[in-house]
């Protein structure tokens, strides 16, 4: 009963979003696009933040000393040349504050029925941090040093061979992560999968925290990783293949146990409808 109302919510949620975008889209009807670019020199400056209400953001890491910054505007009016204004109007620049350079929008005034939607294509130094926001749509990063920190309304997160703290949180959407070298891990979804794969220079300590609502969660875990275990599952299975000695009651949808012996690394793993699979 709890699952079929939990399946209910979903499919209740996913409907109302559909019908508010087919709302927008009777009221806007045309559409013009451009790109604009933007660099600096990222002497001395140790992370690059960067938001969106309506678009993707791709970051990557390069041997560069440069911000490279690619902004795709998209306007939406009721006229072509309406659309076309509010996008020649909309201007992207690159301010420091500090050690931390900001992706800035100027946008101008318009009208209700109108809108405008900015996707980021950045190339930044590899050994720097990262902080992104998008209201709507889809976070990708890749092959950078540094802490991250990632968040979307609607939409997924990808990070693929990067090092450092990661804070990875989408409300609608699945969180992929990629070979990541991490000693401290946050990856959270409403709903959504989770798929982790940890790269062998992970530290065997490492702390990892993974939860969603409704959604599975995929974990592999370095072969030297040595700690506590805490595995929850409402309605789910969980599936290992790795030797946990486990503490207390054994059940399908719960698990405490250790790996290892006398380490201080801590898995959490945590989903309300979906199972849970660790190697």
């Amino acid at each position: 009963m709890k699952r079929h109302l939990g399946s209910l919510l979903f499919v209740s949620v996913i409907t109302t979003i559909l019908i508010c975008c087919m709302g927008m889209g009777r009221l806007v009807k045309e559409r013009y696009e451009r790109t604009e670019q933007v660099s600096a020199q990222l002497t001395g400056i140790e992370q690059l933040s960067v938001d969106t209400s309506y678009g993707d953001i791709k970051i990557k890491g390069a041997d560069t000393n440069d911000c490279n910054v690619s902004a795709k505007i998209t306007a939406q009016a009721s006229t072509t040349d309406e659309a076309k204004s509010l996008a020649e109007q909309t201007k992207i620049t690159l301010q420091v504050q500090g050690k931390t350079i900001f992706v800035r929008v100027q946008k101008p005034e318009m009208k209700k029925t109108s809108s405008i939607g900015i996707s980021y294509t950045i190339t930044v130094p590899k050994n720097i941090g990262l902080e992104c926001k998008s209201s709507y749509g889809n976070i990708r990063l890749a092959d950078t040093i540094g802490d991250i920190a990632a968040n979307t309304s609607y939409g997924d997160i990808t990070v693929e061979t990067v090092s450092g703290k990661l804070r990875l949180d989408t409300s609608y959407g699945k969180v992929d992560c990629k070979q990541i070298t991490c000693a401290d891990l946050s990856a959270n979804s409403s709903f959504g999968d989770i798929f982790v794969r940890f790269s062998s220079d992970s530290p065997s300590d490492l702390k990892a925290k993974i939860s969603t609502s409704y959604g599975d969660i995929d974990a592999d875990v370095p072969l030297d990783f040595a700690g506590d275990v805490f595995i929850d599952t409402s309605f789910g299975k969980i599936k290992t293949d790795l030797a946990i000695v486990v503490k207390g009651e054994l059940n399908k949808s719960h698990l405490a146990g250790t790996i290892g012996h006398g380490g201080k690394g801590v898995l959490e793993l945590k989903t309300s409808f979906g199972s849970v699979k660790i190697e």
